[in-house]
Order: structure tokens, then C-alpha cells, then sequence
């Protein structure tokens, strides 16, 4: 049986998978999966989301596993960096953030937030106006049109639930005392120079011209980049396979099974 490894697309904060679209030619040799954060949101009320327990079942639902590469836009590669941490997927941040801080807009604020998703701010008419004058000479309109749509469909109680992901728990005291985890740093971090949204990462970082939708307005540069790092991971994975057969005894890879052969190739 022929097999492909998969890629899990995760998009931002009001997008679907249509954010995706223009570079997923350049994941062919992949089994694309799309998240919808809908298929958990309902677990949770707007009161006892947390960022962990979100990632959990997530992971669960999709079956997302240690062998998927994790690619996420904006709000998802800061949701496929916390997956990284659970389960050590590779994963590729675009537009994206380790820490909420590097964000621009005043999601921090608890009440405006609140405040404003209650009132259908996101839905509202003078938003919608803000955003397509703010962007009306830009080749990203169309996708925050997609976005105004994700908005409607998501509903207020489900848009407020994604924002208070980025809002950190509250620790108790004995939280304060433990000592604070090492993460694993993002496998690959594609940033565009001129994100209005979110600011530069302080990781290393591969700089990318344009805004904040560099997938859909770069696609080309993004889908090289992303290929050309896809081709790395393959070549780490056969080196650590080929290591690791020679510490075992095989002889050279005569011995590994179809299947690796497969994933090293």
C-alpha cells in the first residue's frame, strides 16, 4: 500500500482552509488534512476554554500524531507550536507568534474584547467597512472577505472562544513555583517584513516581503521556502533512520521495512 505522509493545515483567526489555497500545490506529495477549530469549539464554553486543554482535543479528534508536519497561519501557527510541545511534530509558523505579546490589536484587553465580540463587532457593517477600506488597494481583499464570511459562520460565542486562547491561565501558587518547561522551538518560522498584525519573532526567522497573507499574496516564495524545508526533513529523517540502523546491526538498508523506505525517500 502506498503511503504519504501528512501535512496539518491550520488556519488563523477568522480563516478557513481557503488561507491555504494557493500553496497547497506545492504540498502534493502530501496527505493534506484542514483543521476547523469548530470540531472541538463546542467542547468548551467562552468561561473554561484553556489553551491545553483546547490542544488536546484538537490532537485527539484529528488524530493528529508525533509524524504529521504541522503548518500554520497566524492564530494556527501559534496553535501548532503548542502542539509541537505535546507531541514534537515538525512545524512551519507563517505570519505567526510563540507568544500572544507579538500581536498588535488589543486582544489583552479581556472586557473590550468581550465587550465588543458580544455586540457582533466582527460582523457588524462599520467593521466590515474598516477592513475592506484598510485593504482595498491590497491582493489580500479577497481573503479577508473569506474572513468576513468565517466571522458570520463561526458565530460571536465561538470567535471569543479562539481569543481567549491567547489569554494565559491564571497560576496558582504552587504553578509559580514549579520551574518553567523548556519548549521546543519552531521548526521552520517564515515572517513577512511588513506584518501589520503581528510583530517580527524574536526565533530565527526567514524574512518574507509583503503583509500579513503572504500565503495568498507570495505564494510562490512561500511554497519554495516550504519545499525546500519538506526536502531537509526528509533527508534528517533517512540520516536519522540510516544512524539508527547501523546502531542496531542492520546492514546499510537492506534490512528497514517498505514503509520507511517510503517516508526516507
Amino acid at each position: 500500500m502506498s503511503y504519504r505522509k501528512r501535512i496539518v493545515l491550520l488556519p488563523g483567526f477568522g480563516e478557513d482552509k481557503r488561507i491555504f489555497r494557493k500553496i497547497a500545490p506545492y504540498l502534493s506529495d502530501y496527505e493534506l488534512l484542514y483543521v476547523d477549530y469548530r470540531s472541538v469549539l463546542h467542547q468548551f464554553t467562552p468561561e473554561d476554554i484553556e489553551l491545553n486543554d483546547f490542544i488536546s482535543a484538537l490532537h485527539e479528534h484529528y488524530g493528529i500524531n508525533g509524524d504529521d508536519i504541522l503548518i500554520g497561519h497566524s492564530l494556527g501557527g501559534f496553535i501548532s507550536h503548542h502542539l509541537r510541545q505535546q507531541l514534537g511534530c515538525d512545524n512551519c509558523l507563517i505570519a505567526s507568534f510563540t507568544n500572544p505579546k507579538k500581536i498588535k490589536l488589543p486582544y489583552n484587553y479581556k472586557k473590550l474584547a468581550k465587550w465588543f465580540t458580544d455586540k457582533g463587532g466582527f460582523t457588524s457593517i462599520p467593521f466590515r467597512q474598516i477592513v475592506r477600506l484598510k485593504y482595498r488597494n491590497s491582493s489580500a481583499l479577497p481573503d479577508l472577505e473569506n474572513s468576513l464570511e468565517v466571522f458570520a459562520e463561526y458565530g460571536k460565542q465561538d470567535i471569543y472562544k479562539l481569543i481567549r486562547l491567547l489569554h494565559p491561565r491564571w497560576k496558582g501558587l504552587l504553578d509559580w513555583l514549579r520551574p518553567t518547561p523548556s519548549e521546543l522551538a519552531p521548526s521552520l518560522i517564515l515572517h513577512p517584513k511588513k506584518d501589520s498584525i503581528v510583530a517580527a519573532p524574536d526565533e530565527p526567522h526567514i524574512k518574507l516581503p509583503g503583509n500579513h497573507f503572504s500565503p495568498v499574496t507570495y505564494p510562490e516564495l512561500v511554497g519554495e521556502h516550504l519545499k525546500d524545508w519538506l526536502i531537509r526533513l526528509k533527508r534528517e529523517k533517512a540520516l536519522d533512520m540510516e544512524i539508527e540502523a547501523e546502531l542496531s546491526g542492520v546492514s546499510g538498508w537492506s534490512e528497514l521495512t517498505g514503509y520507511e523506505l517510503r517516508v526516507a525517500s
